[in-house]
């Protein structure tokens, strides 16, 4: 379908291309005529005046005849692109991803969120701070807490890799489900 459209564009483009060369020729055509008037004025050779009109008006019969075969082959081109959309609106043609590539590539997907997610609370604070009233006296509490000491970040790394294939093959089925993948995944979504 991708090449129907490709040849389509290329088409219109020497289509385009044509029309140019007609506008070209008949303003050529136009200045011969402005000339063969002068060469009469100037007692120019007449012959060689009428040798190129003739010459431009043949080119431009033949460019013309191009520019129709290619409008044909363009209306036949659309023709047939209109068959392939109405093809392929009837049978869904999503590629099919091997189970193991996929869990490999969820696996990835969520290594490199936990990394990201580690790197950005490592190192960084929090500052606490809350004040209320008892009575009639103001109780103000602020602490700085420091997530490397409170967060395990080691944990959290170590631990995002440690997913078995039932649950991963579960989350898999769930976002394709959700999601409506143009994808399939062997073993997980073979029912569609």
């Amino acid at each position: 379908m991708q090449s129907a459209q490709e040849s389509l564009a290329e088409l219109r483009a020497a289509i385009r291309y044509c029309e140019n060369a007609i506008s070209a020729a008949e303003g050529t055509i136009e200045s011969m005529d402005f000339r063969q008037q002068l060469a009469k004025q100037q007692a120019m050779n007449k012959q060689e005046s009428t040798g190129r009109e003739v010459a431009l008006t043949e080119m431009v019969k033949k460019l013309e005849a191009a520019n129709d075969a290619l409008v044909i082959d363009n209306d036949n081109l659309n023709r047939e692109n209109a068959k392939l959309r109405e093809a392929s609106t009837d049978k869904p043609t999503m590629p099919v991803i091997p189970r193991d590539v996929a869990i490999a590539i969820f696996r990835e997907g969520v290594q490199s969120g936990v990394r990201d997610a580690v790197a950005e609370l490592e190192g960084n604070t929090i500052k606490i701070r809350e004040n209320d009233y008892v009575g009639d006296f103001e109780v103000s509490f602020s602490r700085d807490i420091d997530l490397d000491d409170e967060l395990d970040l080691d944990w959290m790394r170590d631990k995002v890799g440690q997913y078995n294939e039932e649950f991963v093959a579960d989350a898999l089925k769930g976002l394709c489900e959700k999601e409506n993948f143009e994808s399939r995944i062997h073993g997980i979504d073979d029912n569609k």
